[in-house]
Parts: structure tokens; sequence; C-alpha cells
């Protein structure tokens, strides 16, 4: 069993290594620390493993080496490194919350979900690896975006799969600090919508890069868009999730 788990662990390692390369993408000694860290602790998991792949060549590729293309989106962005504050959205099993841990260990990182079996994963993950400056948010993004202690609170904002875009925009403006970054992972389907309203006053956002990208072994195309926080979010903003659902700004 030992010997099983440790070929899952190097297959996904060595699987994440060749899809950065082949990705143009880089990590050093420490972000691949806490990749092999969450291979082991995954494999070991004996709960609900909230990921969404069975193969571990998808996970390497799709959840974790896609998840290091937040490089592409982090010039520019305030206190790297040094005191940047950062939360993930509908973080489920961690990425791409994560690659911001691992890319700038020094950040103070906040991974939020409303779903208790992933908490409880997260939460154990943290316990076991020890990576200091991360906190588990058992709550849902709408009502937590209103408390004082996240709101307005974060120089990044993250998010993946966990809405249609202009869902997940309304829901995430909230936390981002002014000049801070909002940055959403999308499927190729959504460039002509996000192209063509680069401003969205009402959230105090402005679209300041559209990062274009493949991922290794022809898995697919990515977007990454990144937002700015450059103003206050309007009045009556964000609104209820029935009334973002029925009626988004994007």
């Amino acid at each position: 069993m030992e010997n099983e788990a440790g070929s899952f662990v190097k297959s996904g390692v060595d699987a994440v290594l060749s899809a950065l390369g082949e990705m143009g993408l880089s990590a050093g000694s420490g972000a691949l620390q806490v990749v092999e860290g969450w291979f082991r602790f995954y494999e070991g998991w004996a709960g609900r493993r909230v990921v969404g792949f069975e193969d571990v060549g998808d996970m390497a590729v799709k959840l974790i080496a896609d998840s290091f293309a937040l490089e592409r989106a982090l010039g520019g962005t305030p206190a790297l490194g040094e005191g940047l504050t950062a939360i993930d959205l509908g973080s489920g099993n961690g990425w791409p919350g994560l690659a911001v841990k691992a890319l700038l260990p020094r950040s103070s990182l906040a991974l939020l979900d409303s779903r208790l079996g992933a908490c409880r994963f997260l939460q154990e993950y943290l316990r076991e690896a020890g990576i200091p400056k991360v906190t588990v948010v058992p709550e849902r993004a709408e009502k937590a975006s209103k408390r004082p202690e996240h709101a307005g609170r974060y120089d990044l904002v993250t998010t993946r799969a966990m809405a249609r875009p202009g869902v997940s925009l309304e829901l995430s403006a909230p936390f981002c600090a002014l000049q801070g970054k909002v940055v959403l992972w999308l499927g190729p389907e959504y460039e002509s919508k996000v192209e063509s309203k680069t401003e969205i006053p009402e959230l105090g956002i402005r679209l300041t890069g559209l990062h274009k990208y493949g991922l290794a072994g022809g898995m697919g195309r990515r977007l990454l868009a990144v937002y700015v926080r450059t103003c206050d979010i309007a009045r009556g903003y964000p609104r209820a999730l029935s009334s973002i659902r029925a009626k988004p700004l994007l």
C-alpha cells in the first residue's frame, strides 16, 4: 500500500512538473513541497474528496498546474510577498488558493467554502502540512463579504469554477481592497463577453488583463481575467444572490 501511495504521489508531482514546463510556468522547491504534500494528504484522506477528477494526470494539469497560471496575473500586485492578503472563494480542495501560498510564501491566505466536507478536508490538510498564515472560512461568500473582517480586506481575490463570470465577480469584488486584484479562471467561451465590458462601475472594478493559454497535453484552453478594484462599490451592491443570478452584470 505504501508503494502504491508513493507511486501515486510521485506520478502526480512528476505530471505537475511536466505540465508546468510545457505551459511555460515556474515553481520553486517550496512550491513543489506544497504540491507533494497535497498529493500525499489527498491519497491518505478517508473522507469525501472535493476534486472533480479521478485521474492523477487530470489532477496534475487541470487542478494544480492550471492554478500556477496565477503567476501571469501577479505583476504589480500590492505588497507582493510582504504582507499580501489573499482569499480563494469556493476553495473546495484548496486550489487555486494554495498556488498563492506556494508562489508567495509570506502571504496570508484565507480559503473560503460553504461545504463542511471541503472545510474539514482543508483544515486537516493544513494541520498536517503545518503551512503558516492560512485559515479556512466555512461560510458562503455572499455572507462573509459583509463581515468587517473580510469586507475590502484582501489584496488578491481568486476563484475558479464557483459560478458564471458575472456572479463570481459580484461575489468577489466586495472582498477586494482598493487597488487590489480579482482573478477569475474562465473557459474560452467567455472571451467575447469579458472583452465587451471592461468597466463594471457598480462593483468599482476594471479589467486590466485577459491572459489566454492552453493546458498541457492539449487538455483545453483557459482564460485568466484580472480585474483591479479602482473605487467604491455602488450603493445597493452586492445584491442578493437571487438577483445576481437573475441579472448578472456581465
